[in-house]
């Protein structure tokens, strides 16, 4: 039974990611290709280039894991998320592996991860655009929930000059039960809360997930503590 529920939080993952996807792909039917976005050095463009090549790279991902023959190379964004989409209905167990570029993951994450990924692109797209009331779901949420600590690691790992000297803790409050990230050594990772944290960044769950992934800044949240912090946020943590 526990394989069983495993299997199905997989499968409704991959929907809610095949469902941002499709949702992307809508908006960019009809997008100005020369329109700039939030993302730095990044036209509406090359988001969608970027949103093809990942969408695409991801069923190719999940057809390999399933033991399944890859979709051949879409050349359209329409193909990407078509492709995208079939993938996604292919039964695959939590624990199957997946091989991405940054390395190999169980199903049970690669779900989620691409979940966070096509819910994030869809609104860099809807911003640039000017749509309103554009706001993530309680299944995209879950995705940043699984996926925000993981890649902060990840990111904060990868660039340990971007570090402060000595410790410094930052507390991102407003999205599940809250992320404490710690710095010790020119390295950032993630901690067990103990104790007041150098610099606490509070907001919504939708403004918590967009100031983590550099889409807000210092300006769009509450901030307690060392406001510097805060404010060099995207400097310890570049990307994605």
């Amino acid at each position: 039974m526990a394989h069983l529920a495993e299997t199905e939080t997989v499968a409704a993952a991959l929907a809610t990611a095949a469902a941002g996807y499709r949702r992307f792909a809508d908006r960019a039917a009809t997008a100005p290709r020369g329109l700039a976005t939030r993302l730095g050095g990044w036209n509406v463009g090359a988001l969608i280039d970027h949103v093809c090549w990942g969408s695409a790279m991801e069923a190719a991902a999940l057809c390999a894991a399933a033991g399944r023959h890859a979709p051949t190379d879409s050349r359209s964004l329409e193909d990407a998320v078509a492709a995208f989409t079939d993938a996604a209905r292919i039964p695959i167990a939590a624990s199957s592996a997946v091989t991405l570029p940054t390395g190999t993951v169980p199903a049970a994450f690669a779900a989620q991860l691409f979940a966070f990924e096509a819910a994030l692109h869809d609104l860099d797209l809807a911003e640039a655009l000017g749509a309103t009331g554009t706001a993530l779901s309680a299944d995209e949420l879950l995705a940043c929930q699984v996926v925000l600590g993981p890649m902060l690691d990840l990111l904060g790992g990868a660039s340990p000059h971007h570090a402060p000297p000595g410790e410094v803790t930052i507390d991102l409050i407003g999205l599940g039960d809250g992320l404490r990230l710690a710095a010790s050594g020119g390295i950032w990772h993630r901690s067990v809360p103990t104790g007041r944290a150098t610099t606490t960044v509070t907001g919504s769950p939708d403004e918590i997930v967009l100031f983590a992934c550099g889409r807000l800044s210092a300006d769009d949240v509450e901030v307690s503590g060392e406001r510097q912090h805060a404010e060099r946020f995207k400097t310890y943590f570049p990307g994605p």
